[in-house]
Formats: structure tokens, sequence, C-alpha cells
């Protein structure tokens, strides 16, 4: 994949993420798209997104509705899906809020304006925490 091309494809991802953060974390519900139940997020886990999105310029994400994107485990709170394509612009830092959402099993940060040149080197231990799929 072309470094123009990833750029644009992790752009899209953040900037999902970055609408959140527009939402209060103590607001974060999403629908479980396993069951199709309104699932609510866990005042962490929210409040770890919500730090996340204020990482980038979300400008272009959509934001008619707050959860598009982003999915939490039923039980725990936990989120355990993101899919936050086109919408984000900015620098992935390796020190970002993404790499404190330990339940993730599935990740699309694809076309997304990342300004990096290249991914942290965290993305390397996604493999033991993101199980399922991983797009950037």
């Amino acid at each position: 994949m072309s470094e123009s091309r990833l750029h644009l494809h992790l752009h899209f991802h953040f900037l999902s993420l970055l609408f959140l953060s527009c939402v209060s974390p103590s607001y974060f519900s999403t629908t479980n798209p396993d069951d199709n139940s309104y699932v609510a997020c866990g005042p962490h886990q929210a409040q770890v997104l919500t730090e996340f999105m204020n990482e980038f310029d979300s400008s272009h994400c959509n934001l008619s509705d707050p959860y598009n994107g982003v999915w939490c485990d039923n039980s725990t709170g936990a989120v355990t899906m993101l899919q936050l394509d086109d919408c984000l612009t900015g620098t992935l830092n390796p020190n970002s809020r993404l790499f404190m959402l330990h339940h993730l099993r599935y990740l699309d940060l694809s076309h997304n304006n990342f300004i990096s040149s290249s991914l942290p080197s965290k993305f390397g231990s996604l493999n033991r925490s993101y199980p399922k799929r991983a797009h950037w």
C-alpha cells in the first residue's frame, strides 16, 4: 500500500474517533453488532475514547451518530471494536490513548490522513491485542 494511501486510510479512522470526543464520556453507548442491542461503554473506556479522539482533527467525521464505529462488550463495557475510517487527520503518536484500549478485537483505521511518516512501533504488538482483523 502506498504511503499516501496508508495516510488516507488512517486519516478516516482517526477522524471517526475524534468525532466521538465531542460526546461526554458518560454518554458513550453503542449498538452491539452481534445482537443489535444498545450497549453502554464503561466510563473508563469512554474517557480513553474521548482522549484518543482529542488527539486528532475529526471535522470530516459523520457527526450525526456519536457512536458510529464503536462497539462495546455488553457485559464488561469494554471497547471491543473500532471502525473509524476516512475521517481523522493528525499524527498517530506512540503514546496515543488508542493503545490503552486493551480489549479491542477489531480495528479499522483505514483511509485516514495520518501525518506521521510511519506507524508507531506499538502497532507491532497488536497481533496479541487484535487477533481477528486490523486495517490501517
